[in-house]
């Protein structure tokens, strides 16, 4: 767990603080009685997400980064008895720093990326499903002001721009119930991709297409019927032993010869796009990282956090398109192989025909034309019956996924609303009163309310409670509260809420919330807050960076969250 915090900026009348230490439970940052603003409760919070991996502390509050100017936190963690020393700077926050205890780095090890650390988070907090990322595990119960994760109806946002669909995925992967979702869906994706490719197939390169549905098939097996008499009749007055003959080795020679040149003339059409799409995905992975490093140290009052946010966009742009590319290689590439298996078998066709009898050109010709529409006619109906096993295969593959979805989004729902359920008679001591509701409809909808209370405290109670039920029943290690989620929750609740939050030192979990004007609640409610204070700030010198920059003073006016 997050154990100090530490900053030569913090400073308390004028002297640098002590590090601000915490443990398990409850740990408040207080203001003062008189709710003062702008002396850092929100601030630190938001350092909080700083130290858990965040970058919002950089681009967000950027009254502070303009007067406190470049600085680094330092801070540390302890797992099984041994602490890791860590920091990151304002600057360089696209890097941690490992140290030694005095925060000093350690010699000979390098700067490690936020990727890596979050890889550590996530092996020390225990979060080892498939495809859980650190931020994708922590970041939506950071509830800060200036923070995305404040709306009370989409409590899985951790951003602005997640999808949705991206969000609820990560919540599964928190309880660890994605990779029997993700197993299907690739199932389902891939009996959809050779369904499509069949279909494609037999409409493009002069293919015969399928029947397309059981009253064309009906006629074309009526038709067959008829041809195949007529193609009896023939053999049978014919001297020259046509009834002893495959129906495709009677075609001509230079029909087949043509069908040959015809394929071979397709097939090399595709290999062409197949190459040029292969050497475009190929160009798609020789990208290079951008750095602003170059730039920063001949401009260094500029700002680069356009010219970076235009680069993650051209990265999701190029992930886009590799999709793409990828879908396209695919079909190409089954094209190209029914092709090349179509060539192989006129070939074959060609050495047979050498065996011919030397029958009549005029009854070979009208033989021929016979055989070449049943086998039209029998290639349509197998590609009809084809598409339509694919089809069932495919339908069954997805009412599996749909069922598997289901199945697992239920289950975490059903968990987190009893939890939730008894949360809320935990802290209003009242069975009858309607607890908060999470509704996990589809991988890409979800709802959650607060039936039939639409007031600001009942919503934001909600939230609250959404997050104490998380942490009982997911391995979410710490819940961040700002004041604003607290702030009109009536006194009696608030002060059962925060029984619950000292009550996570029992799982050995963390919360970090933010409040002041103490002295309208009740003795226990205010000494519990007091006992369990790792920060108190307040106005005159005692503001978290030891003043404030929203006073007239000729300098621009800003304000400390």
């Amino acid at each position: 767990m997050l154990v100090e915090i530490q900053c030569d900026k913090f400073k308390k009348e004028g002297q640098v603080r002590e590090p601000v230490c915490f443990h398990e439970g409850l740990n408040a940052v207080l203001g003062d009685d008189n709710g003062s603003n702008s002396i850092g409760k929100s601030t630190f919070l938001m350092i909080l997400d700083f130290v858990f991996g965040g970058t919002d502390y950089v681009k967000r509050c950027t009254d502070v980064q303009e007067n406190v100017k470049n600085h680094t936190i330092n801070f540390a963690f302890e797992f099984d008895g041994e602490k890791y020393y860590f920091s990151r700077n304002t600057g360089e926050y696209n890097k941690i720093v490992r140290c030694d205890s005095e925060y000093q780095p350690l010699p000979d090890e390098k700067p490690i990326s936020l990727q890596t650390y979050g890889e550590f988070l996530c092996e020390k907090y225990g979060f080892n499903a498939d495809g859980l990322t650190w931020r994708g595990a922590v970041s939506r119960f950071i509830r800060v002001y200036k923070r995305d994760t404040l709306d009370e109806e989409r409590p899985l946002r951790s951003a602005k721009d997640e999808k949705t669909a991206d969000a609820i995925k990560s919540y599964m992967r928190l309880f660890n119930r994605y990779a029997a979702v993700e197993a299907q869906i690739k199932q389902a994706a891939a009996a959809e991709d050779e369904k499509e490719a069949f279909r494609k197939t037999t409409q493009q390169y002069n293919h015969v297409r399928a029947a397309k549905n059981d009253k064309e098939k009906e006629t074309n097996e009526a038709r067959i019927a008829v041809l195949e008499q007529k193609e009896q009749e023939i053999a049978e007055s014919s001297n020259k032993g046509l009834l002893d003959l495959d129906s495709m080795t009677a075609r001509r020679i230079s029909e087949l010869t043509e069908r040959l040149i015809n394929y071979r003339r397709q097939r090399a059409r595709v290999q062409t796009q197949l190459n040029s799409v292969r050497r475009d995905m190929t160009n798609q992975k020789k990208g290079f990282k951008r750095t602003f490093s170059d730039l920063e140290r001949f401009f260094p009052s500029e700002e680069f956090h356009t010219l970076e946010e235009i680069e993650r966009f051209h990265q999701k742009l190029a992930k886009i398109l590799a999709e793409e590319f990828a879908e396209t290689e695919k079909d190409l590439a089954s094209t190209y192989m029914l092709l090349s298996n179509e060539i192989v078998r006129i070939k074959d066709q060609i050495t047979e025909i050498e065996n011919i009898p030397n029958v009549s050109q005029a009854i070979l010709k009208e033989f021929a034309q016979i055989t070449t529409e049943l086998n039209n006619l029998r290639e349509a109906n197998h590609n009809y019956d084809e598409l339509e096993r694919l089809k069932a295969v495919a339908a069954d593959y997805a009412e599996t996924r749909d069922a598997v979805i289901h199945d697992q989004l239920l289950a975490i729902e059903t968990e987190v609303n009893q939890e939730m359920r008894q949360i809320t008679l935990q802290i209003l001591k009242d069975a009858t009163h309607m607890p908060p509701v999470l509704r996990l409809e589809k991988l890409n909808k979800y709802e959650f309310r607060t039936p039939n209370d639409g007031g600001t405290g009942a919503q934001y109670r909600g939230l609250i409670t959404f997050d104490l039920a998380n942490m009982a029943v997911a391995p979410v290690p710490f819940v961040v509260h700002d004041s604003v989620l607290l702030k009109n929750i009536e006194k009696p609740v608030f002060a059962e809420i925060m029984k619950v939050y000292d009550s996570q030192k029992a799982k050995s979990k963390q919360v970090f919330m933010a409040y002041d004007t103490l002295d309208s609640y009740d003795t226990d409610t205010q000494k519990l807050l007091k006992e369990n204070a790792v920060l108190e700030l307040s106005p005159g010198g005692n503001e978290l960076f030891g003043w404030a920059w929203n006073k007239e003073n000729g300098d621009e006016t800003s304000e400390q969250e």
